[in-house]
């Protein structure tokens, strides 16, 4: 009689907590926006230990820049410091390049350029550990309150809107709110999302959302149990090595094969649906075991229910 594997099941079990990464287990981490317009109201969670702003051990806030590249979101290797991002990137530089080149051309070619310049350009994120005051389980319908520890992850436009609530602006004639995540004389963000269209394109806009006029008080024992289990901010921001990167956009440029999806050719599998397709135009079928027949092997449902759609 042989035992278990136990060491061969310890890899199995870092495969699985690696793929929840990426899973939509994962994503139940984060707070989800509706798709249209709405409102989502958090509470702003300080952090555990180490000041408001101490972004080395317990940050109130993580900032990053993301890079969209083949299909990727690729970390900036820049990082904030003071007031700027600094530091060393190659998809920067590149995208820099291609922008100061673009102001030597003629109208056509700056065009171009500054579009090719546009698909490298980082775009700036800021992750918040927060609770959701209030939303709707997408399973069941259930209403649920304070939700949380999850992670806000918002762009520079809303980010903007926390901190100068917080500290306050002469030019916007806003007061310094102070401490918004204090358990008694804290307050809830509002973000309030509109949408706006522009020729064909709609988008969303968050210009109205802010801080609530009245504080709203946090049961402090309660309080504690969400700081004792905050999401590690700083670890959101997985950055991998310069020669990667520089990999990724010579990929991007075309100089080398993006082997991503290389085994993977869907033209292998579209002549037969589309003869399958062909056929059901012509002869109306009633049964998913006729489909199956005319498509020579199993189909799933949702192929069957397409087919079915066409003989109306």
């Amino acid at each position: 009689m042989t035992g278990l594997d136990i060491l061969g099941l310890k890899g199995e079990n870092d495969r699985l907590k690696e793929g929840n990464q990426v899973s939509g287990d994962w994503l139940e981490n984060f707070v989800k926006f509706p798709e249209g317009a709405g409102v989502t109201v958090v509470r702003l969670l300080g952090p555990a230990a180490g000041g408001l702003f101490n972004r080395k051990t317990s940050p109130f806030f993580q900032a990053t820049r993301i890079h969209r590249v083949n299909g990727k979101s690729l970390h900036c290797l820049k990082t904030l410091e003071g007031n700027k991002f600094v530091g060393e990137c190659p998809l920067c530089l590149y995208y820099s390049w291609l922008w100061k080149e673009s102001e030597t051309k003629g109208p056509e070619e700056m065009a171009k350029l500054q579009a090719q310049a546009r698909a490298l350009k980082p775009i700036e994120r800021y992750y918040y550990n927060c609770i959701v005051r209030k939303e709707v389980d997408e399973k069941t319908g259930e209403v649920r309150h304070d939700v949380g520890p999850k992670i806000l992850s918002v762009g520079k436009t809303l980010h903007k809107m926390i901190i100068s609530g917080i500290v306050g602006d002469e030019e916007m004639q806003l007061k310094a709110l102070g401490d918004v995540t204090d358990f008694k004389t804290g307050r809830d963000f509002k973000i309030m999302k509109t949408l706006k269209v522009s020729g064909k394109e709609t988008y969303p806009n968050y210009d109205t959302s802010r801080f609530t006029d009245e504080p709203s008080a946090i049961d402090p024992d309660q309080g504690k149990i969400w700081l004792e289990t905050p999401h590690d901010l700083v670890a959101l921001r997985t950055v991998k090595e310069a020669d990667e990167l520089k990999v990724e956009l010579k990929k991007h440029l075309g100089l080398i094969p993006n082997d991503n999806n290389e085994s993977f050719d869907p033209r292998e599998f579209q002549s037969r649906m589309e003869e399958t397709v062909v056929v059901q135009k012509e002869e109306k079928v009633e049964t998913k075991s006729e489909v199956e027949k005319a498509a020579g092997g199993e189909v799933d449902d949702d192929f069957f229910k397409t087919i079915r759609n066409l003989n109306v």
